[in-house]
């Protein structure tokens, strides 16, 4: 049971905390189209780690001083220019690594992960893994005050976001105001998180296909974790 549960849906509710504010807290971060479910699909697939970068230059300059690092990213869903990876969870899929780790730069999903690094514990949240972090939150963190961070769209609410972290608390405790959503979208994931915001933009960039990948259950049983060198690393 977790007794205390806080929701952050947007960028100025998780980037604008009291000093000291994550500290004791467990961390969920929520991008749900794309970065968050581009990181579980990676290290699924064989990545060592993710490095989250809020800015296009700190990831550059990162990868430039890392062996085995490639870059991959985007801005308003469009790949930069001179990485080798975007932000599409496909691109991972069925392939052995050339790199080691990743550093990654997102509009707002390596924004989340920046924002909340003082928390205790910081995990990886998609639907492509959601039963695996539920089961890991309920062994391992039981106790801890909970924050579910909704990584947002650009400085708005995100609607996907916030019907799988929804979807996180059904699986951990029968009560919460952020339960009702689901009764809303239940029946109909797809219309929602196609009808999103998120969801539009990447339908209309070409990008349907991410849509329907992210939206796959359980799909995964990897846990990423947040370690204190700033990786994101699988759970052990």
């Amino acid at each position: 049971m977790f007794e205390s549960v806080k929701v952050h849906y947007a960028p100025a509710d998780y980037e604008n905390q009291a000093d000291g504010y994550w500290q004791g807290r467990t961390a969920v971060v929520f991008d749900i189209l794309r970065a968050t479910s581009t990181i579980v699909t990676a290290l699924d697939s064989g990545y060592q780690g993710v490095h989250c970068f809020r800015e296009v230059s700190d990831a550059q300059n990162f990868a430039a001083s890392h062996e085995r690092t490639a870059l991959a990213g985007e801005r308003d869903g469009v790949p930069q220019s001179g990485f080798q990876f975007g932000n599409s969870p496909r691109e991972f899929v069925n392939k052995s690594p050339q790199y080691d780790f990743l550093a990654l730069t997102t509009t707002n999903g390596t924004r989340a992960v920046e924002a909340v690094a003082g928390a205790d514990c910081v995990v990886i949240a998609s639907l492509l893994n959601l039963s695996t972090v539920a089961e890991f939150l309920r062994r391992e963190r039981e106790g801890s005050p909970l924050a579910l961070v909704c990584s947002g769209s650009g400085e708005d609410f995100s609607l996907e976001d916030a019907l799988v972290a929804a979807a996180l608390m059904a699986e951990l405790q029968a009560k919460h105001p952020l339960l009702s959503l689901l009764a809303a979208y239940e029946a109909d994931w797809r219309r929602c998180f196609c009808s999103s915001k998120n969801g539009s933009h990447l339908l209309e960039i070409g990008l349907e296909a991410d849509v329907d990948w992210c939206l796959q259950r359980d799909k995964y049983s990897v846990v990423p974790l947040l370690a204190a060198d700033g990786t994101i690393r699988p759970a052990r």
